[in-house]
């Protein structure tokens, strides 16, 4: 059990991971906020900035899912491989 810890570490210590989590995060808080903000206010500016950063913020996700799967992916080659 201590081992699948371990992998998750190694994985969530990469580069780029770090770098797509720390612009993803406070995107998807701008998102999501000026979504309700633009909602409750009934003020159409705020859909606005929520149309320009959910593409931004979807495809930063995305591209996260994509590279820890292959992350992943790879670690499990390696181990298969070394046994």
């Amino acid at each position: 059990m201590s081992d699948i810890k371990s992998e998750r570490k190694k994985i969530g210590s990469d580069k780029w991971l770090r770098i797509l989590m720390k612009a993803g995060i406070p995107l998807a808080v701008i998102s999501l906020g000026s979504l309700w903000l633009g909602h409750l206010l009934a003020n159409p500016a705020f859909g606005k900035v929520f149309l320009l950063t959910l593409p931004v913020t979807l495809l930063i996700g995305f591209t996260y899912n994509i590279r820890y799967v292959m992350l992943a992916v790879r670690r499990q080659r390696q181990s298969s491989a070394d046994e």
